[in-house]
């Protein structure tokens, strides 16, 4: 399996092991768009299963024919635990022709995360990502290396939709912008982890790149002065955030392993949800909250860890995750000057 952090963590992989007597092999990824792409030139032949950002399976993968299409228990089984916020989401799990093609599980905004000490909601909402433009947060503020992500957010920030054909300008823009973030900012680093503690300590107020995915395990351990938040307008059909959902799918490969969709079956099983929604010490949403079970497993610290209250707003707020037209020309972009600073 090639998947986003926590699905290969030890009490999964263990428990699924004793329930199917399977040995899961997993590898975590960082970004879609580079797996995607590897996937597409062949690589990786032999995996039989891929978690990955939702626009990536249904308008990418599963048209170059290779997802494979999930039968009609797992469907039953996948839209019997939906959560009612999470219905936004469902379209992603479908190809053309309605056929399941994915399971989608964790999900939510990712966007920014402040720490309301020195940066009130309020103004983080107003302002959005140029609070990276503000003269006076000048090497007060991280990048959360996420190559995918930052390519929306320093899009978001140059005033460009990332989801439409960009011209000569807008890349330009694309390029200005970013360089005069990674030169401005005090931190580029993978480890969100990393960067709740120095937002702890004083040494950041901000983060880009972040939701309530990385800043939930200082939420969890009691630092609710940190908060994920999402802008209230942008350019993208005047939605300033972007919110994810992981989809899980079956691959193609070259020996294709008959007891693959075991995992599915495991992964919507409540106690296995409810085990993935805290994975490595996070403590994420995920889609199956609409079962009683798993919904009821969080307690009210989890929940504000999730800022459940305030989910549903966020979300108002995001476009969905989908693939930017111009990335081919853009993440190298990106990665060329995150060479420079780094």
């Amino acid at each position: 399996m090639l998947c986003w952090e926590g699905y290969e963590a030890d009490p999964i992989t263990r428990q699924f092991k004793r329930d199917s007597g399977l040995q899961l092999q997993a590898e975590t990824l960082l970004s879609d768009a580079t797996i995607a792409d590897e996937l597409l030139a062949g690589r990786h032949p032999d995996c039989d299963i891929l978690n990955i950002n939702n626009a990536y399976i249904r308008d990418c993968l599963e048209p170059a024919g290779l997802v494979r299409a999930l039968d009609g228990e797992l469907n039953e089984l996948y839209r019997g635990g939906i959560h009612s916020l999470y219905q936004r989401f469902l379209p992603w799990s479908y190809n053309a022709d309605g056929e399941l093609i994915g399971i989608g599980q964790r999900y939510g905004p990712f966007n920014l995360v402040i720490n309301t000490d020195a940066i009130s909601r309020e103004s983080a909402e107003d302002q959005g990502f140029g609070l990276a433009d503000d003269p006076a947060l000048r090497n007060r503020y991280a990048i959360l290396d996420y190559p995918d992500f930052n390519l929306f957010h320093v899009c978001i920030g140059a005033g460009i939709n990332p989801f439409e054909p960009l011209s000569v300008d807008d890349i330009e823009n694309f390029k200005r912008k970013a360089s005069a973030w990674l030169q401005n900012a005090q931190m580029l680093d993978a480890d969100h982890r990393r960067l709740n503690r120095a937002l702890l300590a004083g040494d950041i107020d901000f983060y880009i790149s972040g939701g309530i995915y990385t800043v939930s395990p200082a939420r969890l351990a009691g630092h609710s002065n940190l908060l994920a938040v999402t802008p209230s307008s942008g350019p993208i059909n005047g939605k300033g955030g972007i919110a994810f959902s992981e989809i899980t799918s079956l691959l193609k490969p070259r020996q294709p392993h008959s007891d693959a969709g075991a995992f599915l079956r495991f992964m919507l099983q409540p106690q296995t949800a409810i085990a993935i929604a805290f994975a490595d010490g996070t403590c994420n949403p995920v889609a199956q909250m609409g079962d009683p079970q798993v919904f009821n497993a969080f307690n009210q610290q989890q929940l504000d860890a999730i800022q459940w209250d305030t989910l549903e707003h966020q979300l108002q707020h995001c476009a969905d995750y989908q693939i930017p037209p111009d990335r081919q020309l853009l993440l190298p972009a990106l990665e060329h000057l995150k060479s420079e600073y780094r």
